[in-house]
Formats: C-alpha cells, sequence, structure tokens
C-alpha cells in the first residue's frame, strides 16, 4: 500500500486487541512525533505516555473515551506556557506532532483514537504534569480490533476554493 493509500484509509480505532506494541513500534511512534517540523524549529512539545491502568483511567471523562483502559498506550501532547514565543504556533506544533505519531502507527499496524474530551486537571494530578502546562490532545493507540468503514466526507468543491473564495 503507497503512503497516500495509507493516510486515506486510516480510520478512529476504539476497539483494541489485547496485545502489547512493542517497544520498537512504539519507539518508532514517538520518533515521528520528535521528527516533526516546528516553528523556528523550537520543538515545543512534550508528551507522556500513559501505559498503567491509573495513569490510562484519568483519560476517561463523562462516557466519552471509555475505550482507554483497552488501548495498549495513551500520548498527551501538551507545552509549556512558560516557554511559548507564539502560543498558536505551540499549539499547532504540537498537533502537527501528534498526528505524524498518528499516521507513524497506522503504517506500523497500530490503530489510533484522537481524544479532546478530557478533565484537565485530573490528568495534570494523575500524571504529575507542570504546572504551566497546556494539554493539547491525547491519541490512544493500540492493535485494532475492528475495521470502521469511510464515514461521509464532504465533497472537495464543497470545501476548497482556489485563489480566493
Amino acid at each position: 500500500m503507497t503512503c497516500i493509500e495509507q493516510i486515506l484509509t486510516r480510520r478512529s480505532i476504539r476497539k483494541y486487541k489485547n496485545e502489547p506494541v512493542s517497544e520498537e513500534v512504539l519507539n518508532n511512534i514517538l520518533e515521528a512525533g520528535r521528527c516533526s517540523p516546528s516553528a523556528t524549529n523550537m520543538q515545543p512539545w512534550y508528551f507522556v505516555v500513559a501505559r498503567d491502568h491509573i495513569a490510562k483511567e484519568a483519560f476517561s471523562f463523562r462516557g466519552f473515551n471509555r475505550f482507554t483502559l483497552d488501548a495498549s498506550f495513551i500520548v498527551l501532547g501538551f507545552y509549556k506556557q512558560s516557554e511559548v514565543i507564539i502560543e498558536k504556533l505551540s499549539l499547532m506544533d504540537v498537533t502537527i506532532a501528534l498526528q505524524n505519531m498518528v499516521i507513524a502507527g497506522w503504517v506500523q499496524g497500530v490503530g489510533s483514537c484522537w481524544m479532546g474530551a478530557f478533565d484537565e486537571r485530573k490528568l495534570k494530578e494523575t500524571l504529575k504534569l507542570p504546572a504551566d502546562s497546556r494539554i493539547v490532545g491525547a491519541v490512544a493507540f493500540g492493535i485494532p480490533n475492528e475495521n470502521p468503514s469511510q464515514p461521509p466526507k464532504k465533497p472537495l468543491n464543497e470545501i476548497v476554493h482556489f485563489d480566493k473564495w
């Protein structure tokens, strides 16, 4: 499968097999994030890899993210507000790094699901994050135990405009 086919077939996975992701694959995923581009190469990102039950449980939130305990691991991405030059760029950079991890996982047979609903205070306490941390997002990873179909997507001609609106 080509790279573009891999990207176009990637789906959010919320059901995982009870199989660990190898350390080699985990490291490849983390390296994909570390090597991501960032504004002026500031690399503002920090990541916490949650693998134990207590850490993974902290990501469940009001009925959302019930699948977190079944994930092999979860990567939380954040930046420190004390290190920010332009906040919007730090937000974008951490997002780019997390998405690179998602794609790196998928091409190695590891599914993932982005999570945006969480209790930030609970995560900061449980994961012992720095006081000035700004959580951007979290991604659950694991060996897929489902094969979801592509949800409907808007056609390009409804969302893309060339040269002007």
